[in-house]
């Protein structure tokens, strides 16, 4: 628990980005026949929660064989170098995040009153750590991309995964899309908010917002029952009815 599709299982994550509105943070595994695709990997210090995980489904590190990465922001690699060395895993993403991930370009952070704007939001007490967090997000030693991908691969897994740049969030963003399972893991494009409806995410962390709801927009159109975002909430069914307005106009 939670396999929450066959083959699709959610590692419960402690730890959280720190900030109001970001949610839990909703580590997929793709199972088949003892092997195991990860979608991303979380912020440094996750690979314990991996881990523990995989031992409560009778698996270990070795097991995973490729590690698919949605994007390049520190909560989706952080965990990525430590994971590395616990597997032989190989690390794909797309090609137009790949440099910041393998450390080639700079990591380019929050703009300065957006960090000031949220560390203000919180409470006092809660402060210290949001700072803390803030700074290691930005230690995160580089990873190597070992296949740098386009859009439109497909992996042949659980029936078929279709890979689908989604540009806007970050350059290179991707989505994942399994039709034999109707499921859509959206990384960072969508997400299931806590009122129950799946919208596009926050603006403000986008490169390029008005990329990243036309690149919503398009991923809407699927067919999908199940939704996993990376952030907030995910469901097995019915996700298509939980489609905000602004997403289906």
């Amino acid at each position: 628990m939670p396999e929450i599709l066959p083959g699709i299982h959610i590692v419960p994550l402690a730890q959280g980005i720190g900030f109001p509105g970001a949610g839990a943070m909703n580590i997929c595994l793709l199972v088949e026949n003892g092997q195991i695709t990860m979608v991303d990997a979380g912020l440094p210090g996750s690979s314990a929660a991996v881990l523990s995980y995989l031992a409560e489904i009778g698996l270990a590190s070795e097991a995973i064989r490729r590690v698919i990465i949605t994007h390049h922001h520190v909560d989706h690699v952080g965990g990525l170098p430590e994971l590395l060395k616990l597997s032989q895993a190989e690390v794909w993403a797309h090609r137009d995040d790949a440099a910041v991930i393998e450390g080639t370009i700079p990591r380019a952070g929050l703009a300065p009153e957006r960090v000031e704007a949220m560390l203000a939001s919180l409470p006092a007490e809660q402060r210290a750590t949001a700072q803390a967090r803030m700074k290691q997000m930005h230690e995160v030693p580089p990873a190597a991309v070992d296949l740098r991908l386009v859009g439109g691969e497909e992996l042949n897994v659980l029936g078929g995964v279709q890979i689908l740049h989604s540009p806007g969030h970050t350059a290179g963003h991707l989505c994942l899309y399994l039709p034999a399972l109707s499921l859509l893991v959206a990384g960072d494009l969508l997400r299931l908010l806590e009122d129950g409806v799946i919208r596009e995410s926050p603006a403000g962390i986008a490169v390029d917002p008005d990329q990243a709801l036309a690149s919503a927009r398009q991923i809407v159109t699927l067919e999908f029952e199940g939704f996993i975002g990376y952030h907030g909430g995910y469901v097995v069914s019915g996700a298509q009815g939980l489609l905000s307005d602004s997403l289906i106009r």
